[in-house]
């Protein structure tokens, strides 16, 4: 079908630029405009409205695994507290030490020696953690004295019931043919002077010291680097926690020292949760839930890593006690872990729920000489997984228990109306009883009862099954022989 029409040139002018209409004024332009078909395609809010929902169930499902990561959190938490309530065992760690790594002045290009003082201020002053700052400098390789520097602080603060942090504040750079994290003084080191394009070290390298088998204490290490999440690649180890605390996500880039950067969140999310907490203990999930609820680092949020992969037990902060005060509860390193699996009937635990569980098993290892117990740790807490057959042997056992208590009402009736024949007055005989309206009428009822299933209508529902499938709840028992 072809259309011929007339357009005013009036129509035409917002398409038009205003040089070729002053030129073309008073024209009329005759258009063939011919149809060739007619589609029914999806409109652009159609795709625009698809794409949205896909939005909204992305946000949704995010929002309900930062809940049960929340959730998992807290348990632990509580698990924790009452452990040591319950069982007379220290409450956090024995020893904590940190060591800040930046860049010695004259190579430190962002200038990060104010933030990384106040950050060390902050574990020493207020959580009482052995502190030390080391600078990385061209009298030798950076990358030999790296490696040095972390040898020697876990040979001298390594232990069971430790924790090690390890913090590095300055450039960082990716090197994606390597597949390792670079620390760099500068990302300009050609411009400068002198040696500075060779203040370099790998960390990926280095960090090798901390995942090591011999390492005993948990380990936290905190980057406030761009690329820093890159590294989060996870060993297999169940003993002990080894977490990361990236300043970004992967491939992602952070804030230079100042208002905005990382540290400054760090540090002011650590005083607001000592104050907060007191003398108790936060995880290291908290602390960066803190971070990220800050409003300067919404744009660049922080993450959070596990880096062995059979352990999701997060590190406690808590102001760390003085030695005198743990006395002999300080434990003797253990020689074995003892791993117990308990189905329960619920996903999640409650306070009340697991204060009852931790003071019963106090009472199960009220004599901890028999078997050397050093502590109870939370491993975690996962869903049960669920099968078809074991959804359909669950509604089998339902059902053989819904008929059981049908039939035992049924024969408890049937036993009631006999008794109350055999209670018949006595000049009330047979046949004077069957001929009774009465009488005929509770013959019929015996004759043809009434369906079960209306009139136990009412009944609320089948008992539970014996045993539930619900979840799984982890624990892990360091137990040692007692000739130490």
């Amino acid at each position: 079908m072809a259309l011929t029409t007339v357009l005013p040139l009036d129509a035409m002018e917002t398409n038009l630029s205003p040089t070729v209409t002053s030129a073309l004024k008073d024209k009329v332009f005759h258009a063939d405009i011919q149809i060739t078909s007619v589609d029914e395609g999806r409109s652009n809010g159609d795709g625009s409205s698809q794409q949205q929902q896909r939005l909204i169930e992305q946000n949704s499902q995010k929002l309900e695994d930062v809940a049960d990561q929340e959730r998992a959190a807290e348990m632990q938490t509580w698990w924790d507290e009452a452990i040591a309530r319950n069982m007379d065992l220290p409450d956090g760690y024995s020893r904590a030490a940190v060591i800040l790594i930046k860049w010695a002045d004259e190579l430190d290009e962002l200038n990060t020696r104010s933030e990384a003082e106040e950050l060390e201020a902050v574990f020493r002053d207020r959580f009482h953690f052995y502190t030390e700052t080391v600078e990385l400098n061209l009298s030798s390789k950076p990358q030999h004295q790296l490696n040095r520097y972390l040898t020697a602080f876990v040979e001298t603060h390594d232990g069971p019931n430790t924790l090690l942090i390890v913090y590095y504040t300055g450039h960082g750079v990716f090197r994606e043919d390597h597949k390792h994290l670079e620390l760099t003084a500068s990302l300009t080191p050609a411009s400068k002077k002198g040696f500075s394009k060779d203040a370099r070290a790998n960390w990926s390298k280095a960090e090798e010291i901390l995942r090591s088998e011999d390492v005993e204490g948990d380990v936290l290490t905190i980057l406030d680097t761009c690329y820093s999440s890159n590294v989060a690649k996870s060993g297999k180890e169940d003993t002990r926690t080894f977490e990361l605390l990236s300043a970004c996500s992967i491939d992602g880039t952070t804030a230079a020292p100042g208002n905005n950067s990382f540290t400054r969140a760090l540090i002011d999310a650590l005083y607001e949760l000592s104050k907060e907490y007191v003398d108790r203990s936060f995880t290291t999930f908290h602390l960066n839930q803190r971070i990220l609820l800050d409003p300067r680092r919404h744009d660049t949020p922080s993450q959070l890593w596990f880096r062995l992969q059979n352990n999701e037990r997060h590190i406690r902060l808590a102001p760390l006690k003085p030695e005198k005060d743990h006395g002999a509860k300080m434990f003797a390193p253990p020689r074995g872990y003892l791993n117990l699996r308990f189905a329960l009937r619920d996903e999640y635990l409650n306070r009340e729920q697991i204060e009852f569980l931790t003071r019963n098993l106090a009472k199960a290892f009220n004599n901890k000489a028999l078997v050397g117990l050093r502590r109870i740790d939370w491993l975690g807490m996962k869903p049960a997984r669920s099968t078809h057959f074991g959804r359909a042997a669950l509604a089998m056992v339902a059902v053989a228990q819904w008929k059981k208590f049908l039939n035992k009402k049924q024969e408890e009736r049937l036993s009631q109306r006999t008794v109350d024949d055999v209670n018949l007055p006595a000049d009330m005989s047979v046949e004077s009883t069957s001929s009774s309206p009465m009488r005929k009428r509770a013959r019929d009822d015996l004759d043809v009862l009434p369906d079960p299933k209306r009139e136990y209508l009412v009944i609320p529902q089948p008992p539970s099954p014996p045993v539930s499938h619900s979840s799984y709840v982890e624990a892990e028992f360091d137990t040692a022989s007692e000739d130490t």
